[in-house]
């Protein structure tokens, strides 16, 4: 599938929301071929093949942190059932200040492609 251009692949895909997806699955069907095409279409991304779906949920709980949301708050976005163990993988960002990275990140928020659209006003 990581050559089939983004309607291609699209055309192809059904995914049943009455079963279960399985991760093995997603990653093989879905994930690795959608890295494979990025990193082809914009090889200035270099997307590195160690990168996994955990990786982005590591990722989202990060930009969380920065951006300063409450730990309890992330914990049930994690669907972790303590917030102590969301602090515990997460503790090592609360003692940075992560300002200017955030300000980049949202230089970075409006859409630059057509199909790209906002889920909501800023």
């Amino acid at each position: 599938m990581a050559e089939l251009s983004v309607d291609e692949a699209e055309a192809r895909l059904v995914l049943d929301w009455k079963n279960p997806l399985r991760h093995g699955t997603y990653t093989k069907a879905i994930f690795r071929p959608a890295v494979m095409r990025a990193n082809r279409l914009y090889p200035h991304a270099a997307i590195s093949d160690d990168f996994t779906p955990h990786g982005l949920r590591h990722t989202y709980a990060s930009l969380c942190v920065a951006a300063g949301l409450p730990m309890f708050e992330i914990s049930r976005f994690m669907g972790h059932a303590k917030p102590s163990t969301t602090e515990t993988v997460y503790a090592h960002l609360l003692r940075d200040d992560h300002t200017t990275a955030m300000a980049a990140l949202g230089a970075m928020a409006a859409p630059t492609a057509s199909n790209v659209v906002a889920l909501r006003a800023n």
